[in-house]
């Protein structure tokens, strides 16, 4: 088993099982400040989807609304964290209130305003968002003992952030049957100042708020400095864009899935097809973050990544039937094992570089996600989403060959991931 260093105060007790890891002291206020900060991301861009087709019609506006939002968001990460790794809960506390306030004042213009004048404060609104889930994964190499104590951890994290994202879209169904969808979007920019006010004992009991990107015996210019990006190299692709592709899909069923409801019926009822999706979600980590593997890191990505372009590829031609349902959730299962993988990849490969590994797995996600939310609003003028879907099983299929860019395992999967590594968003 791995071990991990630790620092004073910090309790770390080996625990098996999701239970034991929500005994481990720490945690349980780590998982909930995620889980609260989260339901941000799953509220706002369903709702300004809503909105914006509503406001302005069609979905070119609100593809390439939602995209301004995700997009600065993930362009701007790797600055967030290191505004993070240098201020602490200060950079955290001033990005959730920047956050709210321009997406607030983005909701109200939505409608009012034409929608060009309504972007930069959606973008805006992306740009300074907090990056509390980041420093959330960055607490689980501290807290957290051993190898397989990590995957857990980062397993029931992931479980969590998808169970987020099977209850958002039903609260947004609920409330925009009540609200304007604008005010959901509302209502959603204020959560992360709730998770940022959960980290607050934790984060702030260290000098610097939060520990360095740093490890002991590092130096600078092996944590970047003067080097290529992560994503020029051939281990930093392997990493990276599976996710990236993974993102282009699940940004892709933002706007896909309300289109077909659309066509069916009621927009809103997309919202029960993105709950399926993150159901998916939940199983495949759940049984992913119980199994003792055996099988390399770089082998399960490929695999995950296979199992993502065969079920999309399922999903394309039933689109608009009740095949639908299995379907999605089909789609769904690789999404917490992918992300899982990925962190555990960074812990096995990049530990030398891994604020900004970590920054590039949240920002290739957002980056896909954005670039599919915007593609998917413009062809939806020129075709219908059955052909769009089966587009995307082709491009998913890059999740699997990507991965075995990879090259041989050159570290042991039992090597101590390093304990004060900061993940930025």
């Amino acid at each position: 088993m791995g071990r991990c260093h630790h620092h004073p105060g910090d309790t770390v007790t080996s625990h098996s099982g999701y239970l034991g890891i929500v005994r481990t002291p720490g945690v349980p206020r780590g998982l909930l400040a995620g889980f609260t900060s989260r339901l941000s991301g799953g509220i706002v861009p369903f709702a300004t989807i809503v909105a914006c087709s509503q406001a302005y019609g069609g979905f070119a506006a609100s593809g390439v609304a939602a995209a301004a939002f995700m997009l600065s968001g993930a362009l701007l990460a790797p600055t967030r964290g290191r505004l993070v790794d240098r201020h602490g809960w200060p950079a955290l506390a001033a990005g959730a209130s920047c956050h709210a306030l321009f997406l607030t004042l983005g909701a109200l213009t939505i409608g009012q305003l034409p929608a060009w004048a309504v972007l930069p404060l959606l973008a805006a609104g992306g740009a300074v968002s907090a990056p509390v889930t980041s420093s959330v994964r960055t607490l689980w190499t501290r807290l957290v003992p051993d190898k397989q104590s990590l995957q857990q951890t980062h397993a029931l994290d992931s479980i969590l952030e998808e169970i987020t994202f099977v209850i958002t879209p039903l609260i947004t169904v609920a409330a925009t049957t009540i609200f304007p969808a604008r005010a959901c979007i509302a209502l959603g920019s204020w959560c992360p100042l709730i998770g940022v006010a959960l980290l607050y004992k934790r984060i702030t009991r260290s000098p610097r708020a939060l520990p360095s990107g740093l490890s002991d015996n590092a130096s600078p210019a092996r944590h970047g400095r003067g080097q290529r990006s992560l994503i020029l190299t051939r281990e930093g692709q392997g990493v990276i864009t599976p996710l990236i592709v993974l993102g282009l899909v699940g940004g892709s069923l933002n706007v896909l899935l309300p289109a077909t409801a659309a066509r069916h019926g009621d927009i809103t009822s997309a919202g029960y097809l993105f709950a399926l999706f993150s159901v998916g979600g939940v199983i495949g980590g759940l049984v992913y973050g119980k199994i003792k593997w055996s099988v390399p890191l770089r082998l399960r990505y490929t695999a995950a990544g296979a199992v993502l372009a065969a079920a999309t590829g399922v999903l394309a031609p039933t689109l608009g039937t009740p095949a639908a349902l299995l379907a999605i959730l089909l789609v769904g299962l690789p999404l917490t094992p992918l992300f899982v993988i990925g962190y555990l990849l960074v812990d096995e490969r990049l530990t030398h570089r891994q604020t900004e590994a970590n920054a590039w797995l949240g920002s290739g996600y957002d980056i896909g996600s954005a670039t599919g939310a915007a593609a998917c609003g413009w062809l939806l003028t020129h075709t219908t989403p059955r052909p769009i879907t089966m587009g995307l099983a082709v491009v998913a299929v890059l999740a699997a060959l990507c991965a075995l860019r990879l090259p041989p395992r050159v570290v042991p999967e039992d090597t101590t991931a390093p304990a004060d590594a900061i993940v930025a968003e």
